[in-house]
């Protein structure tokens, strides 16, 4: 009986029902440790002939499809072990990537409604400005080269008094400049790509038949002189109702958008710590969702 009180026999018998314990634990779970395989489907098969056939004009080789299924398959199975590895964190292209592949998915999702008549014709009427003929302008310029004179804007003030007392549209004080005097029935578009945003929008806005200004440009200061005006003109709904609807899923696709972003925002909630609002400064601060 002494047999049983050797410390060295319980220890053998412990060691014994702990490694018992742990193969029956292990043989009786095979399945948890399963690897999911990865699989390549009828659908991927159909994607693959399709891209190549789009590409190359011809349906692919019996030889060239299996290629092209081992080329997917050694695909997911690097893109399976890098996962794995955690190679996908912290990754500027990967979290692009996934980004943009969301974006998408909210653009298309946005497609799918389809308007009614009665809200694109609504639409129609809040945005005149998209779906209207542009309207044009004759005008003259003179202009006063800041380079060249001491006091530009003096001159330019002088030479407006001159030419509205005398009640002519001819003038002959100006310097010159090469993009010329006189132009015929141009767009504000055209004006602003010539002598800048500003400057198309101010001359836009003058009534016709008088000397005004001076406007400033990117080149310096002019005199202007409205010749003629075509206003904007409202186009029939009918004729422009492909363009609104497309302008209308456009708007719609930025509006679901940022509504989307927005619930994210309240979901995860942002953060910026005092680091990085230092580095910020007076830069406009992102939103940061309330907690």
């Amino acid at each position: 009986m002494t047999l049983f009180r050797e410390p060295l026999l319980h220890f053998a018998v412990i060691g014994a029902v702990l490694f018992g314990g742990y193969s029956w634990l292990h043989d009786e779970q095979p399945e948890a440790a399963a690897v999911e395989p990865v699989r390549i489907g009828e659908g991927d098969v159909r994607w693959l002939k399709q891209t190549w056939s789009s590409q190359w004009l011809r349906d692919p080789t019996a030889d060239e499809l299996k290629g092209l299924v081992d080329d997917l398959l050694n695909e997911r199975l690097l893109a399976r072990e890098a996962k794995e590895m955690g190679l996908d964190q912290d990754d500027t292209i990967i979290r692009r990537r996934l980004a943009q592949k969301l974006k998408f998915v909210i653009e298309d999702t946005a497609q799918l409604v389809e308007p009614t008549e009665a809200e694109l014709r609504q639409f129609y009427v809040a945005n005149p400005a998209h779906f209207a003929t542009q309207g044009r302008l004759s005008f003259r310029q003179l202009y006063f080269n800041p380079e060249r004179r001491p006091d530009a804007a003096a001159d330019a003030q002088i030479a407006l008094a001159e030419l509205n007392a005398k009640r002519e549209a001819e003038g002959t004080t100006g310097d010159r400049l090469l993009l010329g005097e006189r132009f015929d029935d141009a767009s504000e578009l055209a004006v602003s790509g010539m002598f800048g945003a500003d400057f198309a929008r101010e001359v836009f806005a003058l009534e016709p038949g008088h000397w005004r200004g001076p406007v400033k440009s990117g080149y310096g200061l002019h005199l202007v002189f409205v010749t003629q005006r075509t206003p904007t003109a409202p186009k029939p709904f009918e004729t422009v109702k492909d363009d609104v609807l497309a302008e209308w899923r456009r708007a719609r696709q930025a509006e679901f958008g940022r509504d989307y972003l927005g619930e994210l925002r309240k979901k995860y909630g942002v953060e910026l710590d005092e680091g990085a609002k230092a580095v910020l400064g007076s830069a406009p601060t992102p939103k940061v969702a309330e907690k």
